[in-house]
């Protein structure tokens, strides 16, 4: 949600963005004032729509012991979230997201969802082998759908975790 001082999509990395992708939306470009401007990215919501999603929050009511209160990990003045708990967002990432960020356009939503949906089927109680081939086909066309949207920072050797956890599950059977 572009919070300040936990992104690092700064300057530096807009001028090498534009050194090495051609992603012309990451560029910086020249203000009136002549000086550099970053460019506000599709997947960024703007700040009355962070507020909006933060008092949908704290609206939510979940079945007790379906996760913490997520009231508490809302911060609706500055719009963002504090001390998720593992568990808070692992539910936030299979069942929310899709709700969440609905507001997104098609392009950036759909990836979204179908990342929320991997998880949500490799989480499950009963996985099936032909689930299981196919979440390991997907997983890799997925991630490239995330890498067009999202710029190079956010990221790193994590990513790359879901192909293998779909390849190890491959492999091992089912659980």
């Amino acid at each position: 949600m572009d919070v300040h001082g936990k992104t690092k999509n700064n300057a530096k990395l807009k001028m090498d963005v534009a050194e090495i992708y051609d992603r012309l939306e990451l560029h910086l470009h020249s203000g009136p004032s002549g000086k550099s401007v970053k460019p506000k990215a599709k997947f960024v919501f703007p700040v009355d729509k962070q507020r909006e999603l933060c008092e949908w929050v704290m609206e939510l009511q979940m079945p007790d012991g379906y996760c913490s209160n997520l009231r508490n990990s809302v911060d609706p003045n500055e719009a963002k979230f504090n001390n998720m708990k593992s568990s808070d967002c692992h539910v936030f990432m299979e069942t929310l997201l899709s709700i969440a960020f609905g507001a997104f356009p098609d392009d950036v939503l759909k990836p979204l969802i179908e990342i929320s949906q991997f998880f949500k089927n490799l989480c499950s109680t009963t996985l099936r082998e032909d689930m299981l081939e196919e979440m390991r086909r997907n997983i890799v066309i997925i991630l490239c759908k995330l890498e067009t949207i999202f710029p190079p920072d956010i990221f790193n050797v994590m990513e790359h975790l879901l192909v293998h956890l779909a390849e190890e599950t491959q492999l091992s059977g089912p659980v």
